[in-house]
């Protein structure tokens, strides 16, 4: 018998409790065919040595934004520079400097912890655009910093001009805008530049998933594609299927749509269709590479810039942030989608946002019963204990990122106070209660390196040398492993076909210097990648 690959010199981790361990691999179209003794006297058309390589399974980041990762690789980046906001008014200027007067000027990744909770002003930033209008965006991705020039093309500062639900332009105390859109407010903004071309997202994939491969990652969740500030194009599906056309996507994609763009459905009564997407289109269509997966609502904002929805006011402040829309307007669309078929992916990270997102969940699958790729909450930033039981109870997917720890860990304890911080992003008391805890980033909104996620899932360490949250909620490196592989795949309903490498599941696997387990927590992160495979082929290549 001759296959298309076998892998050898590897100590193969795969998680897999038939076969935990094996030292070869065999591949045949795509996908695992057997290990160690199944492959004796088989032969194939490449023989490819790892060198003594600990090998798992390919990561899986479930919750991260690739296309807009692979904007930013593009765009003026902003993040922590170390002259403060000096250097962020210099690398303005720079960029100022070889734009064409009245077109824009795009940046990316500031965070205003990273500058002592300052923004920039507006009267510099003026100075140094101009007729250029700006948008740089918060690495939270819930806020952005515009200029005057762009406020005035979005029509901010009509004198009739009023907020728009789910968001808000801050003004300072005499009433005039700083600069700052928060949440819905910086659509506003973003829909002078948007749609971008199916060119410019296919370019965006192809940068961001050649660097995903170099980083072991062999799937994703898109998380809110298409519609509402999150997405980049109405057709932003289209982009994707051109990018697997011409060989320029090198991860495996579930899409999840953002809930802004669903609609009533005229369809017979008896179809059970509430609110949906043109032609039918739900959860599970697609293939190996591109899928779509639940639809992703807001219900809330982020804690680093404190628009997320507590019970309780944030410490020292006289606010508990605010939901996206109306909960019972909020409940009606997630019940009406749940309905037509789709699964749903509900941010919620505020207690209060938590609350009703699991009640709505609850309820939907009490009504509708449970779906093949399971309902999620993304971020499920402060959960209650009374919550974590309902979670398991319900095959409730979690989706918290431990990577948001070194970048705003401080901040976020700092936002909610001692008696509530063991309630932030928790991870350990998920794991032992049986909830799903699916490794995943947010990428860019932090850093999206597997392996650093895998170490922040252990070690929780902020930038300051605190814990995020509580110590007592950090993971062993066996179960941060299997969040972002075995657990990862089950939470996007493709356990079926990856997570574990089991004979008849994909090839997909990264080839590692050392297993997380095998080094110091705090040396997890800079653990080489030596290969990483897709399908059986090599998407990244170190050796």
């Amino acid at each position: 018998m001759n296959i298309d690959a076998i892998f050898t010199d590897l100590d193969a981790h795969t998680l897999d409790p038939n076969r935990p361990r094996a030292q070869k691999i065999g591949v045949f179209a795509g996908r695992i065919i057997g290990f160690d003794e199944e492959l004796d006297g088989v032969t194939a058309d490449r023989v490819e040595s790892l060198g003594g390589a600990t090998v798992l399974p390919g990561f899986n980041d479930v919750h991260c934004h690739t296309a807009w990762f692979g904007l930013t690789l593009a765009s003026i980046d902003v993040t922590a520079l170390p002259g403060g906001l000096t250097d962020v008014y210099a690398a303005l200027e720079q960029a100022a400097a070889t734009t064409p007067a009245g077109e824009w000027i795009n940046a990316t990744g500031y965070a205003h912890r990273d500058y002592d909770g300052q923004y920039p002003e507006l009267s510099r930033l003026d100075e140094i655009t101009g007729d250029r209008p700006l948008f740089m965006r918060q690495t939270s991705g819930h806020a952005a910093i515009v200029n005057t020039e762009a406020m005035r093309r979005a029509g901010i500062l009509e004198p009739d001009f009023s907020d728009p639900v789910g968001g808000k332009v801050v003004t300072d105390p005499a009433g005039h805008p700083t600069g700052l859109l928060e949440e819905t407010a910086q659509e506003l903004v973003q829909n002078l530049i948007r749609p971008y071309s199916l060119d410019t997202i296919v370019e965006a994939l192809d940068l961001a998933t050649t660097y995903y491969a170099k980083e072991g990652i062999t799937s994703f969740g898109e998380c809110g594609i298409a519609y509402g500030w999150i997405g980049h194009s109405p057709i932003e599906i289209s982009a994707y299927l051109r990018a697997q056309e011409e060989g320029k996507l090198h991860a495996r994609a579930q899409l999840l749509p953002q809930a802004d763009g669903l609609h009533t459905i005229a369809a017979n009564s008896a179809d059970g269709f509430g609110i949906g997407l043109d032609a039918g289109l739900r959860t599970g269509l697609g293939d190996d590479l591109v899928s779509i997966g639940p639809v992703k609502f807001f219900m809330d904002g982020a804690l680093s810039g404190e628009t997320a929805a507590l019970r309780e006011n944030y410490t020292g402040k006289d606010h508990p942030g605010y939901l996206q829309a109306d909960v019972e307007v909020l409940r009606k669309q997630i019940l009406d989608t749940y309905a037509s078929g789709w699964s749903v992916a509900v941010h919620a990270i505020g207690d209060a946002a938590v609350d009703a997102a699991v009640k709505n969940i609850v309820d939907a699958q009490a009504r509708f019963g449970r779906r093949a790729v399971p309902n999620r909450i993304e971020h499920a930033g402060i959960v209650h204990d009374e919550h974590v039981a309902t979670l398991a109870a319900n095959g409730i997917v979690v989706t918290p990122q431990a990577a948001f720890a070194e970048g705003i860990g401080d901040g976020m304890n700092a936002s909610v106070g001692p008696a509530r911080r063991r309630l932030l992003y928790r991870a350990k008391s998920f794991v032992d209660a049986g909830v799903m805890l699916a490794g995943s980033s947010d990428r860019p909104c932090a850093e999206g390196n597997v392996l650093r996620g895998i170490g922040a899932y252990v070690t929780r360490t902020t930038r300051d040398g605190d814990v995020m949250g509580s110590a007592a909620e950090c993971l062993t490196p066996a179960e941060a492993v299997a969040a972002y592989t075995s657990v990862a795949a089950t939470a996007s309903g493709q356990g079926e076909d990856k997570g574990t490498l089991s004979r008849g599941k994909l090839a997909d696997f990264v080839a590692l210097d050392a297993h997380p387990a095998d080094v110091d927590p705090a040396e997890i992160a800079q653990i080489p990648v030596r290969a990483t495979v897709l399908g059986g082929k090599f998407t990244h290549d170190a050796r």
